[in-house]
């Protein structure tokens, strides 16, 4: 349920258009009065401890699009978690006011920059989802979108074509329920067989998803999974860099924010099982730095259970780069390390604060430990020195979420 004392001051709080603001307040007077929105609005909110984002969708029918979207939010985690409760198949008017904003508007939204009296607004629709959907059969392996999903097999193909592909009913169920970008389906004829199949496709046809039929052997040629999956989705790949080419973040953040920096971890197992852990946790965003395994490996998705698409993800190829950037914004660097003098839970953190875990082997570099704000380690009984890359960074963020919540 939402508390819209909590909303209305969160708008003010962040300076939302002061006549959006106005005009939604009436609407909510009008709605206590009579139970009904006039005009209908849709709202969202997001935070987990706290609210830090919020998004407005007032009907109109301005340039042909079907809301005017006024979306305020403190953090990437927040701005993600709006733009995909966006709707498929419809047109937003989205304000271009701040930078960070207009660059994340581009991930998941396929439009334009139009001028207006009133300025410049993004007329987007969500990506994959347009208001005209192809839904046919395929029987060769050389047709244009059995081709492009192969290509999706490699990095070079995903981030070529900023897509990466999903495998399996579930993960699949989950990035439509999700909201992802989702650019199109391939199902077998034993997927559409079954009731769940036949529901999952008649959701994907009313949200404008495009799909195609093909048979196993068509659907074996795309991926290397054995046994064949059923389905699968080819999705919108959001992977920025870290840092801009000046140095500075290309990261917009609260004082309450946490990330999780993720160096060099080299099985992609283990790097999905850090994702979901740090999904849990409620962290910002995740910056995966150096050499390590590619998050967009069916692996890592499969083990991330649906933090990838849905969690903000960040690279770096240069981890010390990356911490003095935010040491100079302000954070504390938190090491986790089983060197460590001192343990996890007799330090007190403040925040902003990025905790960084290292490789399943060689743990964090030296020049990472070096740069780190304070080094800690996890206390373990006799018998084990070292936890799994997900378990170390799910107690430690965990640790953190305890110290500061709300």
């Amino acid at each position: 349920m939402i508390d819209y004392d909590k909303v209305f001051d969160f708008l003010e709080r962040e300076n939302l258009n002061a006549n959006a603001v106005s005009r939604f307040k009436q609407a909510y007077h009008t709605f206590q009065e009579t139970g009904k929105w006039h005009p209908p609005y849709e709202i969202f909110v997001t935070g987990w401890q706290q609210l830090d984002g919020v998004m407005l969708m007032e009907p109109t029918d301005a340039l042909n699009s079907d809301y005017q979207v006024h979306l305020t939010t403190t953090t990437e985690r927040g701005l993600r978690e709006l733009l995909l409760a966006f709707p498929r198949g419809r047109i937003g008017l989205f304000p271009l006011t701040e930078k960070w904003i207009d660059d994340r508007l581009h991930d998941l939204l396929d439009g334009n920059v139009v001028q207006t009296s009133t300025g410049s607004f993004y007329r987007g629709i969500k990506r994959g989802s347009s208001k005209i959907s192809e839904q046919r059969p395929v029987s060769k392996r050389k047709d244009t979108v059995v081709s492009h999903l192969r290509k999706l097999a490699s990095l070079k193909g995903k981030l070529d074509h900023a897509q990466f592909v999903i495998e399996g009913h579930l993960t699949v169920e989950r990035a439509v329920e999700g909201g992802l970008p989702i650019e199109t389906l391939l199902y077998t004829t034993e997927f559409v067989a079954t009731s769940e199949g036949k529901d999952m496709l008649t959701r994907a046809a009313k949200e404008n998803l495009s799909f195609s039929q093909v048979s196993n052997g068509v659907m074996g040629s795309v991926t290397t999974t054995r046994p064949v999956p059923s389905i699968i989705a080819s999705v919108h790949l959001n992977y920025p860099n870290f840092l801009a080419e000046s140095g500075s973040l290309n990261f917009h953040f609260s004082p309450r924010c946490s990330l999780l920096i993720a160096e060099n971890i080299g099985n992609p197992d283990n790097l999905g099982m850090t994702l979901r852990t740090a999904d849990a946790a409620g962290v910002s965003a995740v910056l995966l730095s150096g050499k390590g395994a590619n998050p967009f490996h069916k692996n890592c998705i499969r083990a991330s259970r649906g933090a990838v698409g849905r969690l903000p993800l960040f690279y770096t190829p240069d981890t010390v780069r990356a911490i003095e950037a935010l040491h100079s914004a302000g954070w504390s660097i938190l090491g986790a390390t089983a060197s460590a003098e001192n343990l996890l839970y007799e330090v007190e953190f403040s925040l902003p604060t990025a905790i960084v875990v290292g490789n399943e082997n060689t743990g964090l570099t030296v020049e990472t430990r070096e740069r780190c704000t304070e080094l800690v380690r996890i206390p373990m009984a006799p018998g084990q020195s070292s936890l799994n890359v997900g378990v170390a960074a799910g107690v430690s963020l965990y640790e953190l979420t305890r110290q500061h919540r709300i």
